[in-house]
């Protein structure tokens, strides 16, 4: 994907616009949300609170973009 498109800014209407860049990013929130379920849920498998804590912490997820 093109990442400097004059396009989008200039010429197109701002609600398009904005739509444009609100889609890839709420598949890349939805996406990293699961993985963060999954990881919840695996170390939760351990019943100790502190970890998934540790876990929470330590190791947040950046968006995948």
């Amino acid at each position: 994907m093109k990442t400097d498109n004059p396009e989008l800014f200039e010429h197109m209407p701002v609600s398009m616009a904005v739509i444009m860049l609100i889609i890839p990013t709420i598949i890349s929130l939805i996406i990293t949300v699961i993985y963060n379920m999954a990881d919840t849920f695996f170390i939760g498998q351990m019943n100790d609170p502190n970890q998934v804590a540790a876990a929470t912490l330590t190791l947040p997820r950046c968006s995948p973009m």
